[in-house]
């Protein structure tokens, strides 16, 4: 006959195999929290570098090209259209730097909190978007990280793949709770198990203790639902 180890706490004799179990999925629950902060730590520091190293450097460059092609004498043709072509291309490389760095961590996320950055996105949407949030105060960096990513990637889903008019994002933190609601009126059909970015941000959302439910039926559109807990900073 086996026992289970007791503790004896205030007279009452409590099991210890619960309350280890308990100590483990809070150490794993804080473990990938740790993960995900660290993740976007670093996310940060790549686009910090970008930005104030390749960045500035590709902007005197331009300035350079700029101030040899006025430089250049007129009757010097093919010269001045070659350093035009230079400084173009010198300015689409600025660009393209720039989508990248907004890509890996926005500035305006940061700098501005979720609302702004939420708004910045859409406007850069290929497909429409009806856009409400309601969040106040800031939140945890990694709660607004999390929300920015999840609206991003539904928003790339329903251009790429859902054939959807329209996707409607909606926004709200009350009693500690951020809850996110996007939908689409796509095709539908939508399986994050089949390789989605969604997989991923599911993760991301679980780790910080929230919950993910996506909804996605055949020429019903694409629904998803997101909870998670939040501490508003002060």
């Amino acid at each position: 006959m086996t026992h289970e180890p007791v503790q004896v706490e205030g007279g009452e004799v409590v099991p210890l195999e619960p309350r280890r179990r308990q100590v483990r999925h809070g150490e794993l629950e804080a473990s990938r929290a740790r993960i995900v902060a660290a993740a976007d730590d670093t996310r940060r520091r790549i686009e910090r570098d970008l930005h104030d190293g390749a960045q500035q450097r590709l902007i005197s460059l331009a300035l350079e090209v700029q101030g040899t092609l006025a430089m250049t004498p007129s009757e010097l043709t093919e010269l001045r259209a070659r350093l035009s072509r230079i400084g173009t291309g010198v300015l689409e490389v600025i660009d393209e730097l720039r989508r990248i760095a907004r890509g890996i961590h926005p500035a305006v996320l940061t700098d501005g909190g979720l609302a702004p950055a939420l708004t910045t996105l859409t406007h850069r949407s290929p497909v429409p978007v009806v856009l409400d949030v309601q969040v106040g105060d800031r939140m945890p960096e990694s709660i607004e990280v999390a929300a920015y990513y999840l609206v991003s990637e539904a928003r790339a889903n329903a251009a790429k793949h859902s054939q959807a008019s329209v996707v409607r994002v909606q926004v709200a933190a009350r009693e500690r709770v951020l809850r996110i609601l996007i939908r689409d009126d796509g095709i539908g059909g939508a399986d994050p198990a089949r390789g989605s970015g969604l997989v991923g941000l599911s993760d991301r959302v679980e780790a910080l203790g929230g919950t993910i439910d996506v909804s996605s039926p055949a020429g019903g559109g694409t629904t998803i639902r997101v909870r998670m807990p939040v501490a508003f900073r002060r």
